[in-house]
């Protein structure tokens, strides 16, 4: 469910709306190896002993607020702001831009002490954004928590425009909602962004780093946990732990007019979702993936843990008339989700996954709701292909093809499926989305489809099932060992679960867990 906020109303703080006025890792930006190179200059911030009218240059001579540190920063030069330990009721604006991926603005913590950003009784109370940065380059948020914002569109980091080499680190947000109320149940209007991301122009945000960061307990509304949306590339979201999310927890979004940018930019693309802990994003109102990809092309979502969801990972395109493609889905741990492990593929009538390929994840006993429904939720989509992965059912229906929907070019092959029957005579494939068919054994789905002719039904071989904590790593004696695509070939920069190697004793697993067995 994605929110439909107007952007004016979110950049009220950053200056309004005026008129006339296979996948990418992520890189350095290139620099002009030209211009001229500034010494980075370091500023000291002490709310406690410092004073607005020192200089900030030494420790000794701390300024007192952390914008009138961010004040003294040059623009197209490199700054260090190293706050001291405290809690500073402070809404920042970001000023300038750094000059180069050496040289950013840093915003960061002196000493290893404890930095908060407070919304309650903040400076600046216009601005909707405890940090707010429109069409920066070269900075960097570290090692900062920021909690405590409660209204209409509030936000944690809000970075809007265009730019390139924008890295949030090592921070943690919380409690920011657009209500204080944990029960109280949004409208489409009722909207809050802990950390948000949008390319609004032309000219795309590009080389974005998103790592090392908690985001939890946030009243989001119809808005999400983590967002990037509009015109973006070229991003890494890694090692975060997003949870406790009145919404979705981590969206990669496209084609929404209201962000300004061009139709043919207007989507997240080119970037890879690594190695993220997502669990319990769930809406009161509507499905909440823990990691959405609606209308983005070409990520990777790859090596993520997702559990207690609505749904575990979701990827579609709400916009009629375009299509999410290019997505992997390959190598995570997804489990004991209220809905879904896996939902993918356009609700729109003109609107479709297409070109995509599902691998190598471990499905496990989600759709804890119970009633009608499997591991996998399919709508429309095209040219998608599921290999090597472990389906394993809290039900006995493991994949449903959702009826009034279109599923064409589909591949399925060397995956394990077993069910609560234990039993391949007593497991459903409900195909009502594509032969009007529900297959209530594997022998049957396999001869009606033609589909998944390597695949086998039993006992993956966990180390442990037990929920709500299994250890879903391969045993010793599991039979998914070794027992993957004999011919798979493992992409530059792929890995399993773990981070370890893709492919061990010259054959892929099946499922999450590469062992080395």
């Amino acid at each position: 469910m994605k929110n439909l906020r107007l952007l004016c109303v979110l950049l009220i703080a950053l200056g309004g709306c005026k008129k006339n006025g296979e996948n990418l890792a992520l890189t350095d930006a290139k620099t002009d190896s030209k211009k001229t190179t500034f010494a980075v200059t370091n500023y000291y911030v002490n709310g406690a002993s410092g004073n607005d009218a020192n200089t900030g240059l030494t420790a000794a001579a701390a300024l007192k607020t952390i914008q009138a540190a961010l004040y003294k920063t040059t623009n197209g030069a490199g700054s260090n702001i190293y706050v001291a330990a405290g809690t500073y009721k402070e809404r920042l604006y970001w000023p300038n831009s750094g000059a180069s991926s050496s040289e950013r603005i840093t915003l960061t913590n002196y000493n290893g002490g404890i930095v908060i950003l407070d919304g309650v009784n903040a400076t600046n109370d216009a601005q909707n954004a405890m940090i707010g940065v429109a069409s920066k380059s070269h900075i960097k948020i570290d090692n900062i928590r920021i909690a405590n914002n409660t209204r209409s569109f509030a936000s944690g980091v809000y970075v809007s425009g265009s730019g390139t080499d924008v890295h949030i680190t090592n921070c943690k947000i919380y409690n920011i909602g657009w209500t204080t109320n944990s029960s109280a149940i949004p409208t489409s209007a009722d909207n809050a962004n802990p950390l948000v991301l949008f390319g609004t122009t032309a000219n795309s945000y590009n080389e974005i780093y998103i790592g090392g960061n908690e985001i939890y307990n946030c009243n989001t509304g119809y808005s999400e946990g983590l967002t990037l949306g509009g015109n973006v590339e070229n991003f890494l979201i890694e090692r975060n732990v997003v949870h406790d999310i009145k919404n979705i927890g981590i969206d990669m979004t496209g084609h929404y007019a209201w962000t300004g940018a061009p139709a043919n930019v207007n989507f997240a693309r080119n970037g890879n979702v690594k190695y993220n802990t997502v669990y319990r994003c769930v809406s009161p109102v509507a499905t909440s993936g823990g990691i959405y990809v609606d209308g983005g092309k070409w990520i990777n979502i790859e090596g993520n843990t997702s559990y207690e969801n609505y749904a575990g990972i979701s990827v579609g395109c709400e916009n009629n008339n375009n299509n999410a493609e290019g997505i992997n889905i390959r190598s995570n741990f997804v489990y004991n989700n209220i809905e879904a492990g896996l939902l993918i593929g356009s609700n729109q009538s003109n609107g479709k996954v297409i070109n995509s390929t599902v691998s190598n994840n471990t499905l496990y006993q989600n759709y804890s709701k119970g009633g009608w429904g499997g591991e996998i939720h399919m709508q429309n989509m095209a040219n998608v292909s599921f290999i090597n992965n472990i389906i394993h059912s809290r039900s006995n229906i493991v994949v449903i093809a959702s009826l009034g929907y279109t599923s064409t070019g589909l591949s399925f092959n060397y995956n394990k499926y077993y069910s609560a029957s234990a039993s391949a005579t007593n497991v459903t494939f409900d195909w009502g989305g594509i032969n009007s068919t529900t297959y209530t054994t594997f022998a049957a789905f396999k001869t009606g489809t033609g589909l998944d002719a390597n695949s086998t039904y039993g006992n993956p071989g966990y180390v442990s099932g037990t929920l709500p904590s299994p250890n879903l790593h391969l045993s010793s004696t599991s039979a998914s060992v070794n027992a993957g695509l004999p011919t798979y070939v493992v992409q530059t920069g792929e890995f399993d679960i773990d981070g370890g190697a893709r492919k061990v004793n010259n054959r892929v697993d099946i499922g999450a867990d590469e062992s080395a067995y």
